[in-house]
């Protein structure tokens, strides 16, 4: 989890940030629900599966996941690595979280 957060900052403050000050990619990061939002989204256009970016892309709720035609152009390849070394390892450490906390209400661990 540390590491995530730790992820998360640098991917913000090196990616994102150079990101959100293009007026080509600004209105293309996705909506943003809650402050930094915006990184998840851009962790996840640059994670994700070509085929499931086709299909949100026609979805009616296209607008609230980040498009990633534009990010892949306004990025290298470094900050695609680092992109994408955040989003699976805070997926990892969610999935890790949910899995503990289930088998402790079962009373499996204490």
């Amino acid at each position: 989890m540390f590491l995530a957060a730790l992820l998360y900052v640098i991917f913000g403050q090196v990616t994102v940030r150079r990101l959100r000050k293009n007026p080509e990619v600004r209105d293309k990061l996705g909506m943003e629900l809650a402050s930094g939002w915006d990184i998840l989204n851009v962790a996840g256009a640059l994670s994700r599966p070509h085929w499931l970016s086709l299909r949100l892309r026609k979805s009616r709720l296209s607008f609230t996941a980040a498009d990633e035609r534009p990010i892949y152009a306004h990025t290298n390849w470094f900050d695609r690595f680092l992109g994408r070394l955040f989003f699976y390892t805070w997926i990892g450490s969610v999935i890790a979280f949910l899995f503990i906390g289930t088998i402790a209400h079962f009373g499996l661990i204490e």
